[in-house]
Formats: C-alpha cells, sequence, structure tokens
C-alpha cells in the first residue's frame, strides 16, 4: 500500500497558497499592451473569427483525415511561429531568437516550442491574458491580431490551397 509522507497535506496547501497568491499578483498587472478601443475590437474579432472557422464540419471534417492544418505564419522581431488547427484546438509553434551567447563562441540560440492556445480562443478573459502575457510569441500573435484586420476568406482560401496566410508585425514596430 502506497502512503503519502508525514505533513504531505501540509506542505502540499501551503504550497498551493503560494501559487494562489502568486497568480494574483499577475493577474493584478496592468496590460503590457496598451490598445485602444479600435485595436481590442479587431483583437477580439479575429480571435472570434478564427475559432468559429475551427468550429466549422468542413474543418472537423478535414481533421478527422489529417493531423494538423497550417494556416497563419507570423514573423516579428526575434520570433517566427506558425497557427494551426488541430484536433484539440489552435496550435501556435514558435522559434524564439534568444541571442547569442558568448560563451559558445558567439552561437546563435533560438528555443522551439508549441502551445495550445485554445484558451485564448475560447474564454472570455482570454483577450485580457493575451494582452498580459510576458511570451514574446503570444506578443507576436497580439500585435498581428491588433494591427490587421483578419478577413474571414483568406483564411478559407489559405486551407482550401494547402497554404498559410504570412504575416509579419515588422510594420507595426515603432
Amino acid at each position: 500500500m502506497v502512503k503519502a509522507p508525514e505533513k504531505f497535506l501540509d506542505e502540499y496547501l501551503r504550497h498551493q497558497k503560494g501559487l494562489v497568491s502568486n497568480i494574483v499578483t499577475k493577474t493584478a498587472r496592468e496590460p503590457m499592451h496598451s490598445v485602444s478601443e479600435e485595436e481590442m475590437a479587431r483583437l477580439k474579432l479575429n480571435l472570434q473569427m478564427l475559432w468559429a472557422i475551427y468550429n466549422t464540419p468542413e474543418i472537423k471534417e478535414i481533421l478527422s483525415r489529417k493531423h494538423r492544418i497550417h494556416f497563419l505564419d507570423m514573423r516579428g522581431a526575434k520570433v517566427s511561429l506558425t497557427l494551426s488547427y488541430v484536433d484539440h484546438g489552435i496550435l501556435m509553434e514558435y522559434e524564439l531568437d534568444m541571442g547569442s551567447k558568448k560563451e559558445l563562441a558567439g552561437a546563435q540560440l533560438y528555443k522551439q516550442a508549441e502551445m495550445n492556445l485554445q484558451r485564448y480562443f475560447t474564454h472570455k478573459e482570454g483577450t485580457e491574458e493575451l494582452l498580459k502575457t510576458e511570451n514574446p510569441a503570444l506578443q507576436t500573435v497580439v500585435d498581428v491580431f491588433i494591427g490587421r484586420e483578419l478577413l474571414e476568406s483568406e483564411v478559407w482560401n489559405a486551407i482550401a490551397k494547402g497554404e498559410q496566410i504570412q504575416l509579419s508585425t515588422m510594420s507595426y514596430l515603432v
């Protein structure tokens, strides 16, 4: 029989209390992006439109036969990323330029990762969470989505042709 270590629950509850207070202080922060009402509306519209397309029977049919549907490539100053529809939502695959490291003879370092973005598209607070993020890849998504309204027809055309919409934040940088 497996038995928990002595005082395990005390340790767990103390740790959870620390996490909760951490979450409270993080969510109390101001948005990293200061956006106008127009930009906020554009961001929400883009998120809603991409999620609505994901929920169509046509996309579900394609996903039943194909693992992922790439539909959007974005490039920022230090990040390149791809958004794809997958069985469990919208997946972001990204590569972050971490800069060069002198101790590695000036080698350029990159972080590659992927993240499911469903919570930003499906929860009412998703937009606010995106605006508060410190993740450079998510910041790039915000920059693109507040800078330009995606047209539904663009997304459908890209998917139909097996292509991706190419967007860059370079034109939005100050």
